[in-house]
């Protein structure tokens, strides 16, 4: 069992590289582009499937701000489900697994969402997508291999310009708005409270991220006090940024309209400036990039660090020795990332195969966004619970933050999120595909998990 002190890798962020490197992975491409199909189902108040999302996150990231002060390790999820199950190794490793291929695929989706957006912009052919998205995800993982304090400067960057399109959103929004939204009213034919939870589904693929951030652990200054501190501070500023632009949004555009969009902050935004459009393609370029970034370099830490708890093959735990990065798993993550791309892509074409549900044809891009989402929620009510086991079972391991509200030993907020959470899955990811595809998933790892 490797100390908390004893790592290969180069200890080099400190709080504010942390905290931005969590904010890049939150704000990242979900917002520029799923806030209009949220509003699809929760209309002008679409603000309240962004609450709803909003509070399960940021109950599980204090579940995470609690365990990574515990334990400091790149290896995160699956050593926090790990010393809370310790006869139960399985649902640790299913539950690292889980975040790991939330990871890539989540650098996947970023990544044909930056191709999209930019044969779109630059008025090209959609059938250059994939090579674009291959090129993009090699040249990021060439990145990610050359080090962590480049990558966190990058993302650092990338991360200030797309939070300033968002603020720029809503400014117009609030400022040149031209429509006074029915905000208390979900008036797209489902019921309020289905309506409501449907958004938040479509929605959370936003909020994921802030469960990678303790994938750098091992690269962190004082992991113990900085980590927990740049988890909440990374929830907190991306909730209020996100409720502003779901408030601001629909000042400017129809829900409807916004449904219907594939840009919808560009094409909200150039209403009320026509120039703005481009300004809001050019950030997306930006944010997506930095969302594909984000994923390559956390999903490759955490398979490094199962590997080097010897859960994957001892190869992926290799650390370059110049350059000080897990350059097996930084490969691999790359590779698995364009294989998706590559069957997201093109399993449709070869096979004539389509989804209609609901009267609407999914995409498998959209469906990989999702399956991503469905992946980390499971996730997050094995880690919720973890919390609650550890407080009884390992009471005296020092903790430089707990959670607060608690009844003597029990705390309150994990049991309420793990509740929340099932319900959220449960009535929100419906569609059989999902839950194919994770069952797959978590199939495919646990062949892994056993050809160790």
């Amino acid at each position: 069992m490797p100390d908390e002190n004893e790592t290969s890798l180069k200890r080099a962020l400190g709080l504010g590289y942390t905290t931005f490197f969590g904010i890049g992975l939150i704000l990242g491409a979900g917002i520029y582009v799923l806030i209009g199909r949220a509003a699809a189902f929760a209309g002008d108040a679409v603000w309240l499937s962004v609450v709803f999302a909003t509070l399960i996150a940021i109950m599980t990231g204090f579940s995470y701000a609690e365990l990574a002060s515990m334990y400091p390790f790149a290896s995160s999820t699956h050593r926090y489900v790990k010393e809370a199950f310790s006869k139960h190794e399985i649902i640790a490793f299913i539950a690292g697994w889980l975040i790991v291929f939330e990871g890539i695929s989540g650098a996947a989706t970023a990544g044909i969402g930056f191709s999209r957006y930019f044969v779109a912009l630059l008025n090209w052919d959609p059938s250059l997508i994939p090579w674009i998205t291959v090129i993009l995800i090699i040249l990021l993982s060439l990145l990610n291999w050359y080090g962590i304090e480049e990558s966190a400067l990058l993302t650092l960057i990338f991360t200030f310009v797309e939070a300033g399109g968002l603020i720029f959103v809503v400014l117009l929004g609030f400022f040149m708005g031209v429509r006074n939204p029915n905000y208390a009213s979900i008036s797209t034919g489902f019921d309020p409270f289905l309506g409501m939870m449907l958004g938040a589904a479509v929605f959370y693929f936003a909020f994921t991220g802030f469960e990678l951030q303790p994938t750098l652990s091992e690269e962190t200054k004082n992991p113990r006090k900085t980590m927990p501190k740049a988890i909440i501070l990374a929830l907190l500023a991306c909730s209020i940024l996100y409720l502003l632009v779901s408030l601001a949004v629909v000042r400017l555009l129809p829900w409807d309209t916004l449904a219907e969009s594939h840009a919808p902050l560009a094409d909200a935004a150039g209403v009320a400036w026509g120039g703005s459009y481009y300004i809001l393609m050019a950030i997306a370029l930006f944010s997506t990039t930095n969302t594909v970034l984000g994923f390559l370099v956390s999903s490759s830490r955490l398979m490094y660090g199962l590997a080097d708890e010897k859960i994957l093959h001892s190869s992926l735990a290799k650390v370059d020795s110049i350059r000080k990065t897990p350059y097996v798993s930084v490969i691999f993550s790359g590779v698995i990332s364009i294989l998706i791309v590559f069957i997201t892509l093109y399993f449709p074409m070869i096979t004539g195969w389509k989804l209609i549900i609901g009267g609407m044809e999914y995409k498998l891009i959209d469906l990989v966004g999702k399956t991503a989402s469905l992946a980390a929620l499971l996730a997050f009510i094995i880690v919720n619970i973890s919390v609650i086991v550890l407080r009884y079972t390992k009471p005296d391991i020092k903790r430089e933050f707990k959670i607060p509200l608690n009844i003597g030993r029990f705390p309150i907020l994990p049991l309420i999120a793990a509740i929340l959470t099932s319900l959220f899955v449960f009535t929100s990811f419906l569609d059989w595909i999902i839950w194919l595809t994770t069952i797959i998933v978590i199939a495919i790892g646990f062949i892994l998990y056993k050809a160790k």
